[in-house]
């Protein structure tokens, strides 16, 4: 199953399995649809974000390219006897510049003082 998402984070880490040998592995975050649900006042709750563990070999590729929409390639997989999607293959299809709230404050101002 092959589906885009918008990665906004990725990062490697080492742990050890159960035999104690030292495992590199990874994790990616996920920005998910905005919220159909909302409250009373039909104000929705915004984006919810997935935390994914993903093979080491396919993280370090995303690392320095996130955040970005990637085409995310998914695996049924038996983990703890529950089948669980797992990204087999992500690819970037296009970074997005700046995610900082800083940087877009400093530039929305700066649209204001041009329209100004």
């Amino acid at each position: 199953m092959k589906q885009q998402e918008f990665v906004i984070y990725a990062h490697t880490y080492d742990y050890k399995n159960e035999e104690g040998t030292v495992v590199p592995g990874g994790e990616i975050h996920i920005l998910s649809k905005k919220q159909s649900s909302s409250n009373e006042k039909g104000v929705s709750s915004g984006h919810k974000i997935a935390q994914v563990e993903v093979p080491f070999e396919v993280v370090q590729k995303l690392i320095g390219q996130v955040p970005a929409v990637c085409d995310i390639e998914y695996e049924i997989t038996v983990v703890n006897k529950a089948l669980v999607l797992m990204p087999k293959n992500i690819q970037v299809i296009k970074q997005i510049e700046s995610l900082n709230i800083l940087e877009e404050k400093d530039r929305l101002s700066e649209e204001t003082i041009r329209s100004l």
